[in-house]
């Protein structure tokens, strides 16, 4: 019992952290946007530190669980990251989060214990769990956007997509457990020489696609980024992606084999990662609203953190850490920075934010090194996440896939770069006024570039944290 508590520890403190949110929320009291506050800061900070203590190996719960280094450096990012996400929230200056803040917050931490079970999953109904205690929150939080109809709209088709990739999943738990009697992933489910198990990962994968958005499954994405309050994008951006897709990867490198179905199953991930690297970035130039363009633009993000889950884990795990960090950073830093716009989201386009520099040079700053990260510019952690993909790929499968990810990277400084060009063109009339940042959105944003521009001059510094 104590080895399971401690393996649980973290997510334990995160829901507990979550209960006590949801009873503060009830509390009849002043001060409950403060206390709430604390709450929400003290418990995520104890998680991290919690998790950062852990063991790097322990397999609890009789085998439906696991902790390793690698799941234990993905939830400390997770949790990170969901902090500063939901600091930002907390620092809202909006009636709509004002109204909603503590159901936002006990909404997020409960989703993100979903994230960190999934992470630590190897049996399917764990699995299951988890994936639905992720989603649910996510779509109730879609709902409660600033634009009734909008929302409701974005909602309900999050929703079903969503209750069809678990069917889908379910499904595929049905093909695993005929072809192994089990529903616990084991090393012998890769060696038999079947269609079934074949059938299953290939559901697998689709569920997967499904919940990280990856082409042609994307089409819910940029509804959700509309509809969503725009403060809670910089976690619905992240942490879903990230946890399911870090699944995916584990689940693909654990039980890693030379057999024949695991040979397929590889092509079929790189040609679902390729593509949605390729026309991900199709659709992201066609964009003209921004958040429907940073919505789109996720996509081969998505591809390229897919493609790791085929190439060697023993060398892919440090530089799947150093991606998925950039990734986190430049989400945050970015959503912050078009928050601080007195705009609502869906007006948002490119040639609105001309001028932006004169108004406020640090907003613009900030967007732009985002920005530029995310293309993978150099001297920035962007350019290191993508450069390891493009060597670990060429190392397993030759030219090709870097040459598709390269294409994919051209595109993408063509469609972020035209983002911040807008930024220092010349200011229009009716743009923005008064841009203002409060003093802790100013604190997190500095965070985010200081650590994005010394990552990019060496990205060696976060493997010896974690």
């Amino acid at each position: 019992m104590d080895n399971i508590i401690t393996n649980l520890l973290p997510e334990i403190v995160v829901l507990l952290t979550s209960i006590s949110l949801l009873i503060n929320s009830i509390v009849d009291q002043n001060d409950k946007r403060i206390t709430n506050k604390i709450i929400l800061t003290l418990g995520l900070i104890i998680a991290a530190f919690t998790c950062y203590q852990q063991s790097t190996y322990e397999l609890f719960l009789n085998g439906v669980l696991e902790n390793t280094e690698f799941t234990k450096s993905i939830k400390f990012i997770l949790i990170s990251t969901s902090l500063l996400a939901l600091i930002f929230v907390s620092n809202s200056k909006s009636e709509e989060l004002k109204n909603y803040f503590n159901e936002y917050c006990f909404l997020l931490t409960l989703s993100l214990v979903g994230s960190m079970l999934l992470i630590s999953s190897r049996e399917f109904f764990m699995l299951i769990i988890a994936f639905e205690t992720l989603s649910i929150p996510i779509y109730l939080i879609t709902a409660m956007g600033p634009n009734p109809r909008l929302s409701v709209e974005a909602s309900t088709k999050l929703f079903f997509f969503g209750t069809f990739s678990t069917v889908i999943l379910v499904f595929s738990a049905v093909l695993f457990f005929a072809s192994t009697g089990s529903t616990f992933f084991s090393v012998e489910f890769w060696q038999i020489k079947d269609l079934i198990p074949l059938l299953s990962i290939f559901f697998m994968l689709i569920a997967v696609s499904f919940k990280a958005g990856l082409f042609p499954f994307h089409f819910w994405i940029s509804d959700t980024y509309q509809a969503a309050p725009l403060n809670l994008i910089p976690y619905l951006s992240v942490i879903p992606k990230i946890s399911i897709i870090c699944f995916f990867i584990i689940f693909m490198q654990d039980y890693s084999s030379n057999g024949n179905n695991k040979i397929i199953t590889d092509n079929i991930v790189i040609a679902f990662s390729c593509i949605s690297i390729i026309f991900g970035s199709i659709l992201t130039m066609k964009q003209e609203k921004l958040l429907r363009l940073l919505a789109y633009s996720g996509i081969p993000h998505a591809g390229m953190l897919l493609l790791f889950s085929v190439l060697d884990f023993s060398i892919a795990k440090d530089f799947i850490i150093i991606y998925i960090t950039f990734y986190s950073l430049a989400n945050i830093c970015l959503y912050i920075s078009l928050n601080s716009l007195k705009i609502s989201s869906e007006e948002i386009t490119l040639n609105s934010l001309k001028g932006i520099f004169k108004d406020n040079p640090f907003v613009s700053l900030s967007l732009a090194i985002s920005l530029l990260s995310l293309a993978g510019a150099p001297l920035t952690a962007g350019f290191w996440g993508k450069f390891n993909v493009v060597i670990l790929s060429y190392s397993s499968y030759g030219i090709l896939i870097p040459i598709i990810i390269l294409l994919g990277a051209l595109m993408s400084f063509y469609y972020y770069i035209k983002i911040i060009r807008n930024l220092f063109s010349s200011k229009q009339i009716n743009t923005f006024q008064d841009i203002q940042i409060s003093d802790i959105n100013y604190l997190i944003l500095t965070i985010c570039i200081v650590i994005t521009i010394i990552l990019g001059i060496n990205p060696g510094l976060i493997l010896l944290i974690l």
